[in-house]
Parts: C-alpha cells; structure tokens; sequence
C-alpha cells in the first residue's frame, strides 16, 4: 500500500497521472503514454504522443503531451516543433503577465516544482520550466492563475493533501479491477527496489523502474466523473479547452497545439471528439526519457 501511494503521488508530480486508475468507459480511449523496454537490463524508452485531431473543414488540434522532466533533446524537439505551429496553448499555473522568467518565479505550486526538480536531478533529467521557450510569440496561456487555484479549491474543500488521498484510495480501490481487465501488475516492488539498490549504476535503475510505471497504465485512465471532481485536473481542463475554442474563432490557427500534462489528455479528448466536431487522424511519438 505504501509503494502504491508513493507511485501514485509521483505521477501527480511528474504527469498528475494517477498510475493504474481504471475506468471501463474509456476502454477505447488514446493511449499518451507508453513505456518501451530495452534488450539490455535497465534498457527503455518512456514516450510521449503527439495526437492529432482534424475537424470539416481542415482545422488541426494537436494534444501534445508531456512529462515535467525529461531528457534535453525531448524538450529541444518540442521548442522546434512548436515553432510550426499558429498557437501553442499551454499549461502553467501562473498569472499571465509574468511568465518571462519561468525557470526562476514562483508560480503557486512551489512544493511541486521543488520536488519535480529534486527528481530531475536524482534521475539526471532536465526541468520542463528551464529548456521549453513561453517566450515564443505563438504561446498562449491556457491555465489557472494561483490565485484562482486556490479560490476553486477552497470552494470545494479541497487540498492538494486531500486530492493525493483521494487517488491513492482510488488506486486501492481499483487496482484488482484493472488487473482482471488484463492490465500489466506493477513490477515497482521490493524485489524491483532492492535490484535496484544493489545495480551498479542506481540511477538508471530506479530511473527504470519510475519510466516503466509511468508507462505501465497504457490505455487505462482516470474516469470523468474523478477527474472533474479534481481542480488539478477537470477545472484547468475547462479552462484550456475555453481558450481553444477562443483562439479558434481566429481564423488565421488553423494549425494549434494543447501542450499539457498526460493526464489532462483523456478529458481534452473526449472534448474534442465528443463536443467540437474532430476526429483523430495522426499519433506519433517522442522519447521523453532514455534508459540508460
């Protein structure tokens, strides 16, 4: 019970993806994440999607997910293909006059950032905030301000300490249904830990270990009904998915990216094909982290 809640915390962290959550309405739901294994030992690849949507009349939407720490080249590919692009609508919790200075401010979520870079640096990975460019003049904000955060949250009594518990029960809760429904078990356990510990080099091992459970969830996701419950997720969802339908009002996007964490795909999916008229036409795939 304790590793579960630990992996579900860390993927708040670094996808707010609760690993494992299963929900039998969204079986047929896009897959975001994916983990590739090696031939070697502690040898793999955790991917991220692009996924992209097309409506009638030509407009393309693109779902561009993404991991808040990860190898350089993964985020220098993003930084050039987001200059092909009219909008890039993205997610930061900040307060939209002050974002010049990402890798240095303090966005309302510094527990957060401040663990998401003690793991970039124990994994030797790179800090989103620090290598992608929101200074590019096709980024738009599509997020919450702190302070409108906070004002959401507290209407619902909710803290990021409830929230956490909220899907670590959950995850106990279901975890029997999603091993019935043929989902992988986690192989992040204390045989997998101690392996690790004895590995000569621990880093790439435990940075194994946390890419294979990222991945390990491959088409399970979290239900509609959590996930609007959630701030974190369903009402930062609702935000991004207004500003979308603003910035294609703008005849001129007619190429836009959505560039958020993993764990916001589903919903923003289920948005686009359910609601505004798209349909999936393309996936591909970038290697987020590279083991070793």
């Amino acid at each position: 019970m304790v590793t579960r809640s630990f992996l579900v915390l860390l993927s708040i962290f670094l996808l707010q993806f609760p690993v494992g959550l299963f929900a039998q309405d969204n079986a047929a739901a896009s897959q975001f994440v994916r983990f590739i294994p090696g031939d070697g030992t502690w040898e793999g690849e955790l991917q991220t999607a692009i996924t992209t949507y097309e409506n009638a009349i030509g407009v393309r939407v693109e779902l561009v997910s993404a991991i808040h720490i990860a190898e350089s080249f993964y985020y220098e590919e993003l930084n050039r293909h987001f200059q092909t692009r009219d909008a890039v609508l993205f997610e930061l919790v900040a307060e939209t006059g002050q974002i010049s200075d990402l890798a240095n401010q303090d966005t309302g979520a510094s527990t957060v950032s401040f663990i998401q870079r003690a793991l970039a640096n124990f994994l030797q990975l790179n800090f989103q905030l620090e290598l992608i460019d929101y200074s590019a003049g096709n980024f738009i904000h599509a997020d919450l301000s702190p302070q409108r955060l906070r004002q959401i949250m507290l209407a619902k009594n909710e803290s990021f300490f409830s929230m956490f518990m909220s899907l670590a029960l959950a995850q106990i809760a279901t975890e029997q249904a999603a091993l019935a429904a043929g989902a992988k078990p986690s192989s992040f356990n204390m045989i997998s830990v101690m392996n690790a510990l004895m590995a000569e080099d621990r880093n790439t091992a435990f940075k194994y270990l946390f890419a294979e459970e990222l991945g390990r969830s491959e088409g399970m996701i979290v239900g509609p009904e959590l996930e609007n419950q959630l701030t974190i997720l369903g009402d930062r969802n609702a935000v991004a998915l207004q500003v979308l339908e603003d910035a294609l009002k703008d005849g001129t996007n007619r190429r836009v990216s959505l560039f958020y964490g993993a764990a916001h795909m589903p919903g923003m999916e289920r948005a686009l094909t359910e609601s505004m008229g798209f349909d999936q036409v393309d996936q591909r795939w970038l290697v987020a982290w590279q083991i070793p």
